[in-house]
């Protein structure tokens, strides 16, 4: 579940991301088309005005041709300064075909040529050209006035013939304020178009997590009710069936989480890594399927010969285990059942079986369940013993400490001892209370 929910977060993460920066760069790609057809339809009709306006003073194009041996006469110079004064032109350079300026309302640059201009020369060719920036008049520089500054050229013909060209600069506050007004108006269209594909694209996958989530868990129950059947099974077969699985499987939780809190094992035992222990746990005896009904069922104490036998389940339910988790291909908590279901008869001095493994060299999860299976064995009722009480099972455990139990298991069982007796009594099996009726309450000691 928890691998769940860190793909829905990253689910989350990288498609609002994604729909950031596509956003982002939509609306900026927008933006900058918006603000161009605004500029190019504002600059569309000033040019044509400019040649219109060319034609009508005749004397324009013998200022052109003369210059510099004549300058320009009065009536030329009427029309270049009207032109200052029209729409909002604030600068007029008059450029020849060789690119020197021979006249400007800024004086000191009549004369300077700029034939080097980029702007300069594609307007020469025939071209209409402009650039733009933006800027905030120092005049109210805290407040509304900004504007957009354009540079146009804007080559000037007598017929077919080009004479020379003019550049205006304009500078236009409402302009400005339309270019701002359509860019909010395409980043709101955009925000809200990313904002609507995210929404739709996270609830799609939301309802597919929920619908995955659901299935997962029905899997994962499925699951653990088929090995709870497949453990059951190998119980079924001995004498005496009841709620083992279930009690030694909770004590195995409490162990593990007491042992969790220890610096030694807080890396080791990871909230996954419990589960999984949990749920291996119940197949710890599955071997004894291949154990003989006439030894497994026997009333009485097993004799040598056949306790020989017994042990063997071990090794059986290893082999069976091992052939499943081969057929799998990924890695599973099949790994943990195994360990618990070879080593969980090992004993911490070295003379369990089957291996005699000794000390840290049994893998933890069987040292864990060894004494999780003894507590059990010794609470519940057989026809070969009687209820061993808490209070005597503690005593036992205790003294069985660097023997047959890590020593850390025991510390970790005393910590949590109350919690065993209470598993012990309320998941007690049905034959054990009922042959405990007449001793009262003494007996859940």
């Amino acid at each position: 579940m928890k691998k769940q929910r860190n793909i829905m977060v990253q689910f989350t993460l990288i498609t609002f991301i994604t729909v950031l920066v596509v956003s982002f760069g939509l609306g900026e790609f927008l933006a900058r088309r918006v603000r161009e057809n605004l500029i190019n339809t504002h600059i569309d009709l000033l040019p044509r005005i400019v040649q219109y306006a060319v034609e009508d003073h005749p004397d324009f194009y013998v200022f052109m041709q003369s210059y510099p041996e004549l300058g320009p006469s009065t009536d030329v110079e009427d029309f270049f300064y009207d032109l200052l004064t029209f729409g909002s032109i604030t600068r007029l350079k008059v450029m020849a075909k060789d690119g020197t300026i021979v006249w400007s309302d800024e004086s000191a640059i009549v004369g300077k040529n700029f034939s080097d201009n980029t702007l300069f020369r594609r307007a020469v060719g025939g071209e209409i050209v402009y650039s733009y920036r933006f800027s905030r008049k120092e005049e109210n520089i805290a407040g509304t006035n900004k504007s957009i500054i354009l540079e146009i050229y804007t080559p000037v013909y007598k017929g077919n013939e080009l004479v020379g060209v003019l550049e205006l600069y304009e500078s236009d506050s409402q302009l400005y304020v339309n270019i701002q007004k359509n860019r909010r108006t395409v980043w709101l269209l955009v925000t809200a178009a990313g904002a609507a594909i995210y929404i739709s694209l996270f609830l799609i996958f939301y309802k597919i997590y929920q619908f995955q989530k659901q299935t997962s868990k029905r899997l994962l129950q499925t699951q653990d009710v088929t090995i709870f059947a497949l453990a059951y099974q190998a119980e079924l077969r001995d004498i005496v069936t009841g709620r083992h699985l279930e009690r030694t499987s909770m004590y195995v939780k409490i162990l593990a989480e007491e042992l969790s809190r220890d610096e030694k094992y807080r890396s080791y035992l990871t909230k996954d890594y419990i589960n999984d222990l949990v749920k291996s746990a119940p197949l710890h005896d599955i071997g004894k399927v291949g154990v003989p009904d006439f030894i497994l069922r026997k009333p009485g104490k097993w004799t040598v010969e056949e306790f020989e036998e017994i042990k063997k389940h071990s090794q059986l339910g290893h082999k069976i285990m091992t052939k499943v988790e081969e057929r799998l291909t990924f890695q599973s908590f099949l790994k943990i059942a195994i360990q618990i279901i070879l080593s969980h008869h090992e004993r911490w001095n070295g003379t369990g079986y089957p291996a005699g493994l000794s000390g840290e060299d049994i893998p933890l999860s069987a040292r864990i369940m060894a004494l999780a299976d003894v507590y059990d064995a010794l609470r519940t009722e057989r026809p070969y013993k009687e209820i061993i009480f808490h209070e005597k099972c503690r005593e036992i455990i205790i003294s069985e400490r660097g023997r047959h139990f890590d020593p850390r298991m025991v510390d970790a069982f005393l910590s949590r001892e109350t919690d065993f007796n209470f598993i012990s009594r309320k998941f007690m099996d049905d034959h054990t209370a009922s042959s405990l009726s007449d001793v009262g309450s003494t007996a859940f000691s």
